[in-house]
């Protein structure tokens, strides 16, 4: 697969390539194996967030070796700075605290089509004869032709990143404000407490104590009764002006509801 960023470099993941084309001898560089493969797991959902267990996951224990949370924070590092080199932009790769990595969807993101086969490009071409269409279905043709183009426009425009754009209140527990970015079912909502509580037995009582909030994201599937992450942080508010005092942030891989 290949793909072009911010309208000036050519991405191949297969040989994990970073092209910039128009000149007649176009500098390439060359990814590492690892590197490759964080990267095309990153660029094709850009905006969603790989968590750090599940890019260990997929990248090193895939293949049989062992990864460590070091070794992916230098291997993004190393890509943030060979794609700044290459596209002049900063913040391409975004990271989550204590959470993971996303592409940034400020990135203009291109699929390129791959070319055709060198067995059809050679065959040779069926003469056809050339008939004009009847003037009736000129105008409907038109219209077609419009709202195709309408659509492609649309489709090319980068989405924004809606999953963290918005954070939202979704009850209280004692003086804790409980919070996410996440969009939850009523159902959710109810059992979140529950999660909550099994996670942190104590987190009752550091609420009744003082005015803080509790910012939450669980995987769905926790709330069913099965394993998945889940990650909240508890941030007390200072008494004189409301202001974040400071956090402490909890995360559990394959955790289960007890």
């Amino acid at each position: 697969m290949k793909y072009l960023i911010a309208s000036k470099v050519i991405y191949d993941t297969e040989s994990g390539g970073l092209t910039i084309p128009g000149t007649e001898l176009p500098d390439t560089q060359k990814l590492t194996p690892t590197a490759n493969r964080i990267l095309s797991l990153l660029i094709a959902t850009p905006g969603t967030v790989l968590e750090r267990q599940y890019l260990l996951e997929e990248v090193w224990e895939s293949a049989g070796h062992t990864g460590s949370s070091s070794s992916l924070n230098q291997y993004i590092s190393i890509l943030r700075k060979t794609l700044t080199s290459l596209t002049d932009i900063e913040e391409s790769i975004i990271v989550v605290p204590k959470v993971g990595f996303y592409f940034s969807t400020d990135i203009g993101i291109e699929p390129l089509e791959e070319a055709s086969s060198p067995s059809s490009s050679n065959a040779t071409p069926t003469k056809k004869t050339r008939r004009s269409l009847p003037l009736k279905y000129a105008a409907p043709g038109g219209i077609i032709l419009a709202l195709f183009v309408a659509n492609l426009w649309i489709w090319t425009q980068p989405e924004p990143d809606e999953r963290y754009s918005m954070l939202t209140e979704i009850g209280t527990l004692e003086k804790c404000s409980i919070q996410t970015y996440e969009h939850l079912s009523p159902d959710a909502r109810k059992r979140l407490y529950e999660v909550l509580l099994s996670a942190q037995p104590n987190l009752n009582e550091k609420c009744s104590i003082q005015s803080s909030r509790v910012m939450v994201n669980i995987q769905p599937s926790v709330f069913y009764g099965s394993r998945g992450r889940i990650f909240y942080s508890f941030c007390p508010l200072d008494s004189e002006n409301e202001m974040l005092d400071y956090c402490e942030n909890h995360y559990a891989f394959n955790w289960k509801l007890k």
